[in-house]
């Protein structure tokens, strides 16, 4: 083939380069080689999975040796409407291309992958019809399908227990039945693996589950079925964040449970994007209709509503007519000095918790630490064990006998010998979830006790197991993290129970107080179903706290925390930006925060603070200083293309440094 009849492909590497790169169309290649073909190519003697995002008869800006094509990988073309999507997210979240479709395509399988995986049989249920709905679903319903017609997104504002799960199960049928699919987003494993089983009832075959913890052939089957899908075949996909990269072909309709949750934000690595938001995109693209749920929306939501870009519809009675939850807040500072703490618990929470056994219901325990304690301290010399790589205390963990850093995982074996005076004077200090079950078991011997955390739930099938024990009633009293608080419905629960819920309260975060109340919104959403009404325990040493009082009058102060973010500047009045600064070496970065800081400084229409060292500020031996950006919402496109121009260039040939860049940070 001679110069003038070459043809180039130029492509998307999973790598985070300024530009697409290109190489040589091999003659015989060319036949299979169109628009969105994935490709190997090689870079650096290495070999990577490109796509081909344009063809043409010159190489482009690319001034590198122009490499041919290695080969054609057997996978379906990316569509428009994913590039589409794809170059939003790399515009709107200040990175490269490249690693947005690196973050699609771990999130796929080749079928090169998929030939050697264990390709089990589905065990798919047949499909049964929908439940009825009551009276305010019916309202709520037709509300969403009114604010469809309009062609505006629809906020369900609905208490927990008032059935939302029931509407969209009842939107997503109507689509399905069009042939078309429908996206169904959670933001946690545990919540699509109990939620799968009542969708299954519903669609059968038609249900499709995608998340981290899929084998690859389940994986697979989710791109084959949604590539192929379209002529009146539609599926229901139910899914985590990642799921937004899925190719969809007929997208009827866009569904995000719990919207508030902050573990639609992926932190790290690039794009750290949030998955509520592009979900929100990714309908506009596809013309699909979009609703979102939840018992305590976001303020963002919330001011989206205000605004009129969204519906606000509410559902304010349980299904079922069950009550609300009594609510306790107990002081234990005065249960302290009144002698009535027997070490973790009141002595009116035990009693609490053993008339709850006696009836025969089941108690849940909220902490939000894993490990025995979050720390050890030596008696003598006040010594504390930090990690090697991190600036963290090691956290105890009891059961393993070990230190450990929830950072890095390093480790090392417990003694009471401490290391610095070698007296064996160590002792755990505070306690996480399994110094509580520890306890527990102790006060309550005759009951059977369960940990739910990321501990004891790596594996899919040890999750599923507590989560069916506790469900059948099996389980008395579990102790679990936030992970247990989100969407669970639990027939049989009566009484939960927060532990040193104070905690919660403590962060330097303007999202602290909104994020304790929906939090413990959520808790009290999992006790009082059906039958009897619930009870929710706080121990707290600040009872008097806006937060408590809030939660217990269940007055409306949206409007007032919304006044107190415009007064402050804070979102959703504001865009914010997180710069985040790394380097191995400590002075290195502060000469590069200082450089940055100056140029950061004289941009105008935008207001920078920092550099500020994080509570945090080693993490894998990289050390941190962070500056938060605050700009305009109106000028929001102009301020980042100036800002991603200007970090690319800052960083360019400063080979140990690293800078993260985190848009809308959460």
């Amino acid at each position: 083939m001679t110069g003038e009849n070459l043809k180039y492909a130029e492509v998307i590497l999973p790598l985070k380069l300024k530009m697409e790169v290109s190489y040589i169309i091999p003659e015989n290649l060319e036949p299979e080689i169109n628009i969105g073909s994935r490709v190997r190519v090689e870079m650096g003697g290495r070999e990577y999975i490109a796509v081909v995002r344009n063809i043409s008869s010159n190489c482009g800006e690319y001034a590198g040796k122009i490499k041919e094509v290695t080969g054609v990988e057997p996978a379906p073309a990316i569509t428009e409407k994913e590039f589409e999507f794809w170059e939003w997210m790399a515009s709107y979240y200040m990175c490269t291309i490249g690693e947005v479709y690196r973050a699609a395509f771990t999130s796929s399988i080749t079928e090169q992958e998929h030939k050697k995986a264990r390709n089990r049989p589905s065990k798919i249920k047949a499909g049964e019809e929908f439940s009825k709905l009551s009276a305010a679903q019916e309202k709520a319903f037709e509300e969403i399908k009114q604010s469809f017609s309009k062609g505006v997104p629809a906020l369900l504002e609905g208490i927990t227990g008032s059935g939302k799960t029931e509407i969209y199960i009842r939107l997503a049928k109507e689509e399905i039945d069009k042939g078309r699919c429908v996206l169904y987003l959670v933001p946690e494993i545990a919540l699509s693996r109990q939620l799968s089983e009542r969708l299954n009832a519903v669609f059968g075959e038609r249900l499709l589950i995608f998340h981290s913890k899929q084998s690859p052939a389940e994986r697979f089957r989710a791109h084959k079925a949604l590539r192929e899908s379209g002529d009146g075949k539609g599926y229901i996909v139910l899914g985590l964040r990642s799921s937004v990269f899925l190719p969809f072909r007929e997208l009827g309709l866009i569904i995000i449970d719990e919207e508030h949750d902050s573990s639609y934000k992926q932190t790290d690595p690039a794009p750290r994007y949030n998955g509520r938001d592009c979900a929100m995109m990714l309908g506009k693209i596809h013309s699909a209709p979009v609703v979102l749920g939840s018992a305590t929306p976001s303020l963002e939501s919330q001011f989206n509503v205000a605004s009129g870009r969204y519906t606000g519809i509410l559902l304010k009675e349980r299904f079922y007519g069950a009550e609300t939850p009594e609510i306790v807040v107990l002081d234990t500072i005065r249960e302290s000095k009144r002698g009535k703490m027997n070490s973790l618990f009141s002595q009116q929470l035990i009693k609490e918790i053993e008339n709850t056994l006696l009836k025969g219901e089941q108690v849940l325990i909220f902490r939000n630490r894993r490990s025995y304690s979050p720390l050890v301290q030596c008696t003598n010399c006040g010594h504390i064990p930090l990690c090697t790589h991190c600036n963290v205390p090691l956290n105890y963990h009891k059961g393993k006998g070990i230190l450990l850093c929830h950072y890095c995982d390093f480790r090392i074996r417990y003694t009471q010998v401490c290391p610095a005076c070698r007296e064996a004077t160590l002792e755990d200090k505070g306690s996480g979830t399994e110094k509580i079950e520890e306890k527990i078991k102790e006060i309550f011997p005759f009951a059977t006790v369960a940990r739910f955390d990321a501990e004891v739930t790596r594996s899919k099938r040890e999750e599923s197991r507590i989560l069916k024990e506790y469900a059948a009633g099996k389980i008395d009293i579990l102790v679990g993290t936030q992970m247990i608080s989100k969407g669970f419905d639990f027939e049989n629960l009566s009484l939960v129970a927060l532990i040193q819920a104070d905690s919660m309260l403590a962060l330097d975060d303007f999202r602290a107080n909104e994020r304790a109340f929906q939090l413990l919104t959520q808790l009290s959403g999992r006790t009082g179903r059906k039958h009897v009404r619930g009870k929710i325990i706080i121990q707290s040493a600040q009872p008097k706290h806006p937060v408590y009082h809030l939660f217990e009058t269940g007055s409306d102060t949206v409007y007032d925390q919304l006044s107190e973010r415009k007064e402050f500047d804070y979102p959703p009045y504001v865009r914010m930006i997180k710069i985040t600064l790394k380097d191995r070496n400590r002075e290195r970065l502060s000469e590069y925060a200082s450089q940055l800081g100056d140029t950061l400084g004289r941009i105008r229409n935008i207001e920078c603070s920092g550099p500020f060292a994080p509570l945090t500020d080693k993490i894998r031996g990289e050390f941190l200083l962070v500056f938060w950006i605050k700009f305009s919402r109106n000028s929001g496109s102009a301020i980042k293309t100036g800002l991603k121009e200007l970090l690319t260039s800052f960083e360019s040939g400063k080979s140990s440094l690293t800078v993260a860049t985190d848009v809308d940070p959460v």
